[in-house]
């Protein structure tokens, strides 16, 4: 087995929208790892309009990812503070001309419901910048506390059919495996399309998930290994499978 800090040989499975897969292949190659790209689903923009402009206008504004941020910006400014889901989310705020950014420890929404600004929304109105059926936590939670919720939809997702050689590459797969989970609604797409023999390799491949929901989705599929990450960054899934390795190798 490799050491915590070197994945050489190691296959990871990215399950990132299509034409997305860059930074997982970049943080990926730097230890040694290959990736295996399987796009459950593509990106394309949807006109916000008014709900925009209203989530924009709130006092406190998030944003749900980059990919929210870069749809959100081609359709108007994105100026003033924000608060985002992780790093990357941020640093696409910043570039796109956001004042300030505020992230979480805990890089998911989970972390970002814990932040102060959010433990009490009474009568606040928040601007959540997303896609439909994507961070359902925060969609749920901010009105449950008070909050009015202003949601504006940038972008949605498409599905994909998997091709043949995804198929044939998964058959294939090793032990030195790993699933990059940080979408529930990729893994579902993706689970949905595989065969019983292919659930059955997956549910014995280890799988890295962003966030402690996530975990228990995969749990209710009956998926045997699993390991969460502080987050849905590649650096943060990476060092959460090193961490698997490494205890599998103390444990003999």
């Amino acid at each position: 087995m490799p050491r915590a800090s070197d994945l050489y040989g190691w296959t990871l499975i990215s399950l990132r929208p299509r034409y997305r897969h860059g930074a997982v292949r970049r943080a990926a190659a730097a230890q040694g790892a290959r990736v295996l790209a399987i796009s459950p689903f593509e990106l394309l923009a949807l006109d916000a309009g008014a709900a925009l402009q209203a989530a924009l206008h709130c006092t406190i504004r998030i944003a749900s990812s980059p990919a929210a941020v870069a749809f959100a910006s081609a359709q108007s400014p994105l100026h003033g503070d924000w608060l985002a889901i992780g790093t990357a989310t941020a640093k696409a705020l910043r570039r796109s001309g956001a004042a300030s950014v505020q992230t979480a420890e805990s890089q998911n929404a989970e972390g970002l419901l814990a932040l102060p600004e959010l433990s009490d929304c009474r009568g606040k109105p928040i601007g959540l910048i997303t896609a439909p059926d994507g961070r359902g936590e925060l969609e749920r939670v901010l009105p449950e506390r008070g909050a009015h919720l202003h949601i504006a939809h940038v972008y949605r997702r498409q599905a994909l059919p998997l091709p043949e050689s995804a198929h044939r590459s998964l058959r294939r797969l090793g032990p030195d495996s790993a699933v990059l989970v940080s979408s529930r609604a990729a893994f579902a797409e993706f689970w949905r399309q595989l065969d019983a023999a292919e659930r059955d390799k997956i549910s014995r491949t280890l799988c890295i998930a962003s966030s402690a929901r996530l975990l228990e989705y995969l749990q209710g599929l009956g998926i045997r290994q699993l390991r969460l990450a502080a987050g849905t960054q590649p650096a943060a899934m990476l060092a959460a499978l090193g961490e698997a390795i490494a205890a599998d190798e103390r444990e003999g």
